[in-house]
């Protein structure tokens, strides 16, 4: 039940992780994606968001490219590289962007170092919506939380789409493992090595308010076969519902109130997550592969990060 929790960790941020009130998940919304965040999913888009905002006047320019770097909130920077191979000074197909973090913390207790790139094939950017899809890769991209720590090598696909709404921004960003595959060491709460397989997906939906009142929104599925070192082997998992989590900022806790997820291992054997309306998730097993639960007990979020 740990493993499949933890192997969603590097692609997105989950609420029950973050100390009162979830505060990396309390976002701006504005158009182009300039969310502000500490999880992989929110440096992306900020990464993407300092080549589709006009670029400042201290950005240095060589030929077809940018560079720029930034102080992060807390400490420490994240420097971009825009290699802008159209020389159309705008975001568009065949660029490529390479972002290196020095010691960069959004959040207090939270940071990010080393190199990630990313490789743009698709791109499509009007007044109200973005739409880009690409490749990643990761060179010792070390992310470390309150709770947990996590290093990635290797690359994926992705697809991050944001639509600006009267209300705030609806934002979308999936992320599937390719041929070359990707590891992920685990350090803290629950120490790992996972290798993510082909078709390993993981998808977050937000949905970020603009206004005060209004409630903030995070869906969350999983979705393929990925090895665990301290497990020996694979689990394939499988989302029913999305984990989904509502809740305003003023929230005291924050977790999962919505989502099923199953992950099936050897002989069939298979564990199932529910989250409920509490701060409990319902843990089913099957652990003879017949395919019916053959116990059933409660458990609190916090339990599945030691």
């Amino acid at each position: 039940a740990r493993a499949s929790i933890a192997s969603l960790l590097p692609f997105v941020n989950v609420p029950v992780l973050s100390a009162s009130p979830s505060p990396e998940r309390v976002t701006t919304a504005m158009p182009h994606g300039t969310t502000q965040g500490a999880g992989l999913n929110e440096f992306v888009r900020r990464s993407i968001g300092f080549a589709t905002k006009p670029v400042p006047a201290d950005v240095v320019r060589a030929l077809t490219r940018y560079v720029g770097t930034d102080t992060c909130a807390v400490s420490g920077t994240l420097t971009v590289t825009w290699d802008d191979n159209d020389e159309s000074s705008s975001l568009s197909a065949g660029d490529s962007l390479s972002v290196a973090f020095a010691q960069c913390s959004e959040v207090a207790g939270s940071s990010v170092n080393g190199v990630m790139g990313m490789s743009l094939a698709t791109v499509s950017i009007t007044p109200t919506v973005q739409d880009i899809t690409g490749s990643m890769s990761f060179q010792a991209l070390a992310m470390l939380d309150q709770r947990f720590g996590l290093t990635l090598n290797g690359g994926l696909g992705f697809r991050l789409t944001d639509t600006l709404l009267t209300n705030g921004i609806d934002s979308l960003g999936t992320y599937s493992v390719g041929g070359g595959g990707l590891t992920a060491v685990a350090t803290g709460g629950f120490a790992d090595t996972f290798s993510y397989r082909a078709g390993y997906s993981v998808t977050e939906r937000d949905f970020s308010p603009s206004m005060p009142g209004i409630a903030t929104t995070e869906a969350i599925t999983a979705n393929g076969r990925f090895g665990s070192a301290a497990l020996g082997g694979d689990l394939d998992l499988a989302t029913q519902t999305p984990f989904k989590s509502t809740y305003f900022t003023t929230d005291a806790d924050v977790f999962p109130t919505e989502g099923q997820m199953t992950a099936t291992g050897l002989d069939n054997t298979r564990i199932g997550l529910t989250a409920t309306k509490t701060s409990l998730v319902q843990m089913d097993v099957c652990d003879d592969g017949d395919g019916v639960w053959e116990a059933t007990k409660m458990v609190d979020w916090d339990w599945l990060f030691p």
